[in-house]
């Protein structure tokens, strides 16, 4: 059994695709996998939580990236097949790192009952791969998180580096509407390409992650939640906010958040909020307004006891 994680980002979410930093945390529940060698045939992997099923290369994403994860660990080419079981406690394409859990937890699980010993480089490279096959350019920091656990700041090429600072208590809100992240991720790219304004946008999110790596630092939330908010309009500005998560942003910050944003590419997914000892109200806020929403801890090293949000 391997296990991976699930990750908010808190600030830099798109600026990272172009070399800026990100300030993201790892949560406490993610995905959970085993794997068994099969006989001939191609690889299975079965999601139930996300009424998934696929096998290697059958033209769903899910397949390509078990079949990019299998040839990786093996070395293709290779007869090698294994029956993959996944239990996800993340919901799926809600910008909360659930491809990237995937990924991980079925590059550990495949090696382990390949027999191959895999350095935590050659994990992250092979759950890359597989993250190709959901997100055409992915920046690496789901996996990171995925593979490490923390709380910390991701740079493209630099790695994950940890953060002087303890696991947060967040808010997060769910919006009920699945999203992709390669769409939104390309649209971003077209915006920031054809107008300077957007490409300036872009920049200012880079840099308000820098500001709240050094707030996180020195344990100024209030400060973090400012930056939050700057950011959300940000990107709504870039145009990857939605009505569903403007709502939810504007009830968290209403129930007493320092301070709210979508999480992740955006088009939809969820949103989270700062709001010291105020989590469970704005939970509850969201939950009288239709949505769904946790409060969680962001920065988790280990798996929650529970196993789930």
């Amino acid at each position: 059994m391997t296990v991976a994680f699930g990750k908010v980002i808190l600030l830099g979410e798109h600026a990272v695709v172009y070399g800026h930093p990100a300030v993201a945390g790892a949560l406490g529940f993610g995905v959970v996998a085993t794997a068994r060698r099969t006989g001939a045939g191609p690889s299975r992997l079965s999601v139930p939580a996300w009424d998934a099923a696929a096998t290697a290369g059958d033209g769903t994403a899910v397949g390509a990236a078990l079949a990019a994860i299998v040839g990786a660990v093996t070395g293709a080419p290779s007869d090698a097949a294994f029956a993959v079981d996944a239990r996800a406690d993340l919901p799926p394409a809600a910008g909360l790192g659930s491809s990237a859990a995937l990924a991980v937890a079925t590059t550990r699980a495949v090696a382990a009952a390949a027999g191959v010993s895999l350095a935590a480089g050659d994990v992250d490279r092979i759950a890359n791969l597989a993250e190709r096959a959901f997100h055409a350019n992915p920046s690496g920091v789901d996996v990171a998180l995925a593979a490490r656990g923390g709380l910390g700041v991701f740079r493209r090429g630099a790695g994950f580096a940890p953060l002087a600072a303890p696991p947060l208590r967040a808010a997060v809100g769910l919006s009920g509407q699945p999203r992709s992240t390669g769409a939104m991720v390309e649209r971003v790219a077209a915006a920031r390409a054809a107008d300077p304004a957007q490409a300036a946008r872009v920049d200012r999110l880079g840099a308000l992650a820098a500001a709240g790596a050094t707030a996180l630092a020195a344990g100024d939330l209030a400060q973090v939640g400012a930056l939050m908010d700057e950011a959300h309009a940000l990107l709504a500005a870039l145009g990857v906010s939605t009505p569903a998560l403007d709502r939810l942003v504007a009830i968290a910050r209403d129930a007493g958040a320092a301070g709210a944003k979508l999480t992740g590419a955006g088009g939809g997914g969820a949103v989270v909020a700062l709001a010291p000892g105020r989590e469970e109200d704005v939970v509850a806020a969201w939950r009288a307004a239709g949505f769904d929403g946790f409060a969680c801890d962001v920065g988790a090293t280990r798996p929650s006891p529970e196993g789930g949000r």
